[in-house]
């Protein structure tokens, strides 16, 4: 009998005569003679010291005069869990998404009746194409991912399509090849938005409403999938329908209120509806954003934008005399050398026609720098006018927050979509907005009004309407784009095309400035297309400008700062916090600049492994579970560990002065939104009556991105059952992203909390260069995990095939013990 890979010190087996396996990998015992029908019995004794799923395989040898040398291989398991883990175990079996639903090929659509208008609009508008992808793009693509060609004349178009998708990107197949990639998208996206479709669920009727009918839709809450007020999808009814000609009944959403939708369906449907009614149900997804892209591509080709997009000098002509000094509105930028040098080069445009980047690293103060550089336009240059943009409703919001300072409100414009919900406007900003409170109602003004605004602050899709309108040519002298490395190339393209007109020495002295400000290190685009990631649509412009671009290269370790500057002074994080992100992803040019008041506040916390190092790695050998129909992950092992950090931050004094943690000043971040879910739930369990709670923060990397606590905990959830190394798929798509592991381990301002599986993390290079670091600095907590996997046991066990498709039950079976704690 052979005990293999005894895991850690989070919980310690006897085996008949071996008396401390657990400073051993492979154990042999002694040999026992069988009769036929006798019972021997192996007693396993368990001591648990964390939470958690401990998983060993014990490998039996048998030899017999028949048959010779077999072995037979069982899995030994023991749970330790807490109260709390098992409240929050998995509610119901998880289901799998459903098989497609039967779509027949004839249908006839039955419109619905959408929300009351939104919005009222003035502004010229105009008409924009679908672009619509080609309808044999879907076939040739399945064709290429399987290599099949066939001899009637779609080789020659496979031959096209992978040429075209090949080709680098250069000004000639600017258009043709960004379309292609956008056409890719969108296909993934309607692959992914049918595995949300329903089968045989009711809906019933509305109490409020008469005339609306509800449907329950787990996930709409997390955008899993997105609904939002004014998009539609269809419901068939379950039964009894014809094979030709089904009636699809189109209904527009209303309202979306947790896991409800309510829905505006055709006065047909509802004359035959009774509540519990079963349908099935097909999702769609709103084609604007994408076909705004696809406008701006083609427009930026036919206006001749090529020396923005793909620079190569610079016209060198400043707006600034040499020795005229800028009055700053931040007095604190004047003791920062490098964002005084980036508002200078911006005011003084020095760059055009190319653009300008200011490179932010986290922490480092990138939208202060933009905000400062826009005043500043505004002030010296005479005629300017602003477009400023970001890819989401909260980025841009803060532009606006920070312009309102120090420019008149009357100056600027705040135009947010018409879709948007006015209760998720920041107070301070709706006077600036474009909301009438007369008609209750977003309104959309003619351009003359517009262009009396030195400011208009939109997102980069909104912009698009401004796109349509036809402002006079060079009206707007800047754009300016903050966050620009989360949005793909085309989203920036719309705030530009149709706009911006490029500088030009003769008839636009003063205007064509593109600013873009953002972080390439850190996340980037969120696509659906392998295909389309694998061909470029992942870069953002930022990116691609700064890895390709000879003018934004590094020349004897520096910038040129004509073209691009980055910030180098970091303001949030404790140096001990900042220094892995530091010396992997700024080659180690970042310095630490916080105020030690807040970034030493927990340099003696009782908690650290190490006194004055404010980071804990907290081992737990957990187990990925799914619930429901969501394919989201959760891990409850993780969650206790969680929150019993989060107890001794908000419950118990800290430091010499016995201050408690406020809730607002902590934040848990997760890669899956079941696990955010599951421990806002485990939060609202044993934490509900803590004055403010709701202000602790759980969110997704994404979310946080651009934020920042004193306080950060981390949850990584992955932890796969399969710790022998037998199996290269460990299921490490979150992790395997080396930015989305910079953004989550740079939000800490003080303390660094993260809970995770060493042994799954440490498959992904730069998770096992920050488990070493944490290793060095004696920052390690719970479960521990052996650098070294020894041979011995992964050949044992490859020799069990233990991973093939079992013959029968008893062969896989799992000896479990649970212990609650």
């Amino acid at each position: 009998v052979y005990l293999l890979k005894v895991m850690g010190d989070g919980i310690r087996y006897l085996l008949i005569s071996v008396r401390e396996p657990s400073s051993l990998l492979f154990c042999k015992c002694k040999k026992v003679s069988l009769s036929l029908g006798s019972v021997h019995e192996i007693p396993i004794t368990c001591g648990v010291q964390d939470y958690g799923f401990f998983n060993v395989t014990m490998q039996f040898n048998f030899t017999s005069e028949q048959t010779g040398k077999f072995h037979i291989g069982r899995f030994v398991q023991a749970v330790a869990n807490t109260e709390l883990a098992q409240q929050l175990c998995p509610s119901e079996p998880y289901q799998p998404y459903q098989a497609k639903l039967h779509k027949p090929q004839f249908r006839s659509i039955e419109d619905g009746f959408p929300p009351n208008n939104t919005s009222f609009i003035d502004l010229e508008q105009k008409p924009l194409d679908q672009y619509k992808y080609p309808s044999n793009l879907k076939d040739l693509i399945v064709c290429l991912n399987e290599g099949n060609t066939h001899n009637d004349g779609t080789s020659d178009k496979i031959a096209h399509l992978q040429s075209s998708l090949e080709a680098p990107l250069q000004f000639g197949n600017y258009s043709e090849k960004f379309c292609l990639l956008l056409h890719l998208e969108e296909i993934q996206m309607e692959v992914d938005i049918h595995r949300y479709d329903m089968q045989n669920v009711s809906m019933f009727t509305d109490k409020y409403n008469k005339k609306l009918l509800v449907l329950k839709a787990p996930g709409v809450a997390e955008n899993r999938p997105s609904v939002l007020k004014g998009d539609h999808l269809f419901v068939i009814p379950a039964e009894g329908q014809p094979k030709y000609n089904v009636p699809f009944y189109k209904g527009y959403v209303h309202a979306v209120e947790l896991d409800q939708v309510k829905l505006g369906f055709s006065e047909k449907l509802l004359n035959k509806f009774v509540n519990n009614m079963k349908f099935d149900v097909e999702f769609t997804f709103n084609r604007l954003p994408l076909r705004l892209q696809h406008r701006a591509v083609i427009l930026a080709q036919k206006s001749q934008l090529s020396h923005l997009l793909f620079p190569c000098f610079s016209y060198k002509k400043s707006l600034l005399s040499p020795n005229q000094e800028l009055c700053l509105y931040n007095p604190n930028l004047n003791n920062n050398a490098e964002q005084k040098e980036a508002v200078r080069q911006v005011v003084a445009g020095t760059s055009r026609p190319a653009p300008y980047l200011i490179f932010g690293p986290p922490g480092t103060g990138k939208t202060v720098t933009m905000v400062e550089a826009i005043k500043q336009v505004l002030r010296c240059i005479e005629g300017a006018h602003v477009l400023a943009c970001a890819p989401s409703n909260s980025a841009s919001d803060l532009l606006c927050q920070h312009l309102m300072k120090h420019v008149n409100p009357r100056n600027i414009y705040r135009m947010n979509a018409s879709n948007r919900g006015y209760h998720t406007i920041p107070e301070d900003i709706k006077p600036v907005c474009n909301w009438d409170e007369a008609q209750s109602c977003h309104v959309f003004p003619r351009k003359e009004k517009l262009q009396s605004y030195k400011v208009i602050i939109t997102t980069l899709v909104t912009a698009g309407r401004l796109a349509s309108a036809d402002f006079p040519q060079g009206h707007f002298s800047h754009v300016f784009i903050d966050e620009s490395g989360h949005a793909v190339e085309p989203e920036s393209l719309i705030a530009i095309s149709g706009i911006l007109d490029m500088m030009d020495p003769k008839t636009n002295v003063n205007g064509g400035q593109l600013v873009l400000a953002g972080d390439p290190k850190q996340l980037g685009p969120i696509l659906r297309s392998p295909l389309a990631v694998q061909h470029g649509l992942g870069l953002s412009l930022l990116e691609r400008l700064m890895c390709f671009n000879p003018l934004y290269q590094k020349t004897n370790e520096k910038y040129n700062p004509q073209f691009v500057t980055m910030l180098l002074r970091n303001y949030r994080s404790h140096e001990d916090i900042l220094r892995f992100s530091n010396e992997k992803f700024y080659d180690g040019k970042l310095l630490e600049c916080g105020d030690h008041l807040i970034t030493h506040s927990y340099c003696y916390w009782n908690e650290l492994p190490k006194a004055k190092f404010p980071i804990i790695f907290h081992g737990v050998c957990g187990e990925d579970q799914q619930e429901g129909r969501s394919p989201s992950f959760f891990n409850t092992a993780e969650i206790s560990v969680l929150m019993d950090y989060l107890k001794k931050l908000l419950l118990e004094n800290q430091g010499k002065k016995g201050i408690k943690t406020l809730p607002k000043e902590i934040g848990v971040i997760s890669p899956y939104r079941k696990q955010v879910e599951k421990i806002r739930q485990a939060i609202n369990m044993k934490l509900k009556d803590l004055m403010n709670i709701n202000e602790l923060k759980v969110g997704s990397v994404e979310e946080f991105q651009g934020q920042e606590r004193r306080v950060v905990l981390i949850s990584t959830v992955r932890s796969s059952s399969n710790y022998f190394g037998m199996d290269e798929e460990f299921n490490l798509g979150f992790l395997n992203n080396p930015k989305r592991l910079n953004v989550s381990l740079t939000r800490a301002k003080a303390l660094l909390i993260i809970i995770g599986n060493p042994t799954t993390l440490s498959k992904d290079p730069y998770w096992n260069e920050f488990l070493k670091y944490c290793k060095r600095n004696q920052a390690w907590k719970g479960y521990k995990h052996s650098e070294v996997e020894d041979e011995l046991p992964i050949a044992a066990l490859s020799a069990l095939n233990i991973n093939d498709q079992p013959a029968g039950k008893e062969r896989t079976a799992v000896l479990k013990a649970t212990f609650n704690c």
